[in-house]
């Protein structure tokens, strides 16, 4: 027999030798071995969850209230401890401007209103609460008034022609008041008032319901030491 023929009934004998494998048994093998690795999954994570739960007792022991009520743990570990210096730093810091710029008209006549005398009437000229002009009145003839507000970033220009030759006060504060020269018609003040900050208020009075109207009045309504008292207000801050 040649050995091609040898190595082939060789090769057939061999095969008809083997089983068929037990394909019931292999997979009831397989289920088996599932299940094993299922318990031991679950048993590690039993394991890391009781560890977990440890760590958590022992936080919330560390830190009461910590899980029960998280408000209450922000509130014990966020509120800083009283200081006597955090009060004298924070009355001693030096207050911010409220305002910059011009201050709006409503608002100006808003705070004149406030420091006007008691037993004054008061009303707004048409346009008055666009230009800073108010109506005032004791009962013997309308008064126009006047005012102006701003905070002003450069004050040389003002120092110069409003406030020349004016000596300053203690605090660097410029008042400057002027009258209308006799016979001018209709009467008229101004009080001029320059802060050290830049605020400057300028306040006018007339003795009548208008600029160029004809007087109504023989004296103004607001003295002119009551009119420096108003443009002087801390009020204006």
């Amino acid at each position: 027999m040649p050995i091609e023929e040898d190595f082939t009934e060789a090769l057939r004998t061999t095969l008809l030798t083997f089983e068929p494998p037990n394909t019931p048994s292999l997979l009831q093998a397989g289920v088996r071995n599932g299940r094993r690795r299922r318990r031991r999954r679950a048993t590690a994570v039993g394991v890391s969850g009781a560890a977990v739960l440890a760590l958590v007792g022992l936080g919330a022991a560390v830190v009461p209230g910590l899980l029960s009520d998280g408000r209450t743990a922000d509130h014990t570990i966020a509120r800083p401890a009283a200081s006597a210096t955090t009060g004298s730093a924070t009355a001693s810091a030096t207050p911010k401007p409220a305002f910059t710029g011009t201050l709006p008209a409503d608002r100006a006549l808003a705070t004149l209103t406030a420091l006007l005398p008691t037993g004054l009437t008061h009303s707004s000229p048409p346009g008055g609460r666009q230009s800073g002009q108010l109506w005032v009145d004791d009962g013997h003839g309308k008064s126009l008034l006047e005012v102006h507000v701003s905070r002003q970033t450069s004050t040389s220009a003002i120092r110069s022609h409003v406030f020349a030759g004016t000596k300053p006060l203690a605090d660097g504060t410029l008042i400057k008041s002027r009258q209308a020269p006799p016979g001018t018609d209709p009467g008229h003040e101004t009080v001029n008032v320059l802060h050290p900050d830049g605020l400057y208020v300028t306040l006018m009075e007339w003795q009548a319901p208008s600029q160029n109207g004809p007087a109504t009045r023989t004296t103004p309504i607001l003295t002119p030491a009551q009119l420096r008292v108003i443009a002087t207000s801390s009020q204006w801050q």
